[in-house]
């Protein structure tokens, strides 16, 4: 092949390249939003699928497998504190779907610096500020807040309390306790439905604390669930299977109040033969 021939066939190939990525850009692009609301949309929330496609700021005729679904997420969930983004993914060349569910109203805890009361979710997400200490909720202890390093003066709405706290892994802990405490249908983010009835737990902690635990060994983590009546469950390590942990501290709780205990500290320990160790501490009278 002549020299020549090759600068034809170089500018053939490149001009079909061109034209191709002209085409590919022009038939490709987002032309359809459509918004999955994943569980039930309660009346705590009041968005439209309209606004939430606004906030994404996808914008409609851009290539298609440009688009910055990680800002779109955060544009969704800075607008809207009650909204999780479980995902924004291309279902066809032309269209992409929002997948999002409610974030739940779980816990709340007070500031001294602001004197007020902040409402968050089961990630510790805040999603609302008011000056009226809430009901119905579990209260977290501000001085456990404090004792991890959490100044929540000038907090707004989206900030993740966890993010506050030493340990990075408060988020995962305080979801699954949610599962362990709620009553009710809960969707996980692949949008699996899991029922839990667990009201008998939920309606009776007061309060949630955060704290260390400390042996000749080692630092740990605890949660700590202050009851209404009179009993405490202090879970050890609570990364490693709370649900079961909680489960096991109610259960044994039970049997202490049919033996007439009026209140007390329950706590769990797993032995090297898999079996539980429950510890009790009796209230001094």
């Amino acid at each position: 092949m002549t020299k020549k021939a090759k600068i034809i066939t170089i500018s053939i190939v490149l001009s079909l390249l061109a034209l191709i990525a002209i085409l590919f850009g022009a038939v490709f692009c987002l032309y359809r939003q459509d918004v999955v609301f994943v569980g039930v949309r309660s009346n705590t929330i009041n968005i439209t699928d309209e606004d939430i496609i606004q906030s994404a700021d996808l914008k409609r005729g851009r290539p298609i497998f440009s688009l910055d679904k990680e800002t779109a997420s955060n544009n969704i969930e800075r607008d809207y504190p009650y909204l999780k983004v479980i995902q924004i993914s291309t279902v066809s060349v032309i269209e992409v779907e929002i997948n999002v569910r409610e974030r739940y109203e779980m816990y709340y805890t007070y500031s001294d610096s602001t004197k007020k009361y902040y409402i968050l979710d089961e990630e510790l997400k805040v999603l609302n500020i008011v000056d009226d200490e809430p009901t119905g909720m579990t209260k977290i202890e501000g001085t456990i807040l404090g004792e991890d390093g959490a100044d929540i003066l000038g907090i707004t709405s989206n900030t993740v309390i966890s993010d506050f706290l030493s340990t990075e892994n408060y988020r995962d802990i305080t979801y699954n306790l949610f599962i362990s405490m709620c009553s009710t249908v809960m969707i996980d983010d692949s949008g699996t439905d899991r029922y839990v009835e667990r009201d008998d737990i939920r309606s009776m902690v007061d309060s949630l604390q955060f704290a260390k635990g400390y042996t000749l060994q080692e630092t740990y983590d605890r949660v700590i669930l202050n009851l209404s009546n009179g009993f405490v469950i202090d879970i050890g390590k609570p990364q490693d299977e709370l649900q079961d942990k909680v489960n096991v501290c109610f259960k044994a709780m039970e049997s202490f109040i049919e033996r007439g205990e009026t209140g007390g500290t329950i706590k769990v320990t797993y032995l090297d033969n898999g079996k539980e160790k429950i510890h009790f501490i009796r209230n001094k009278s």
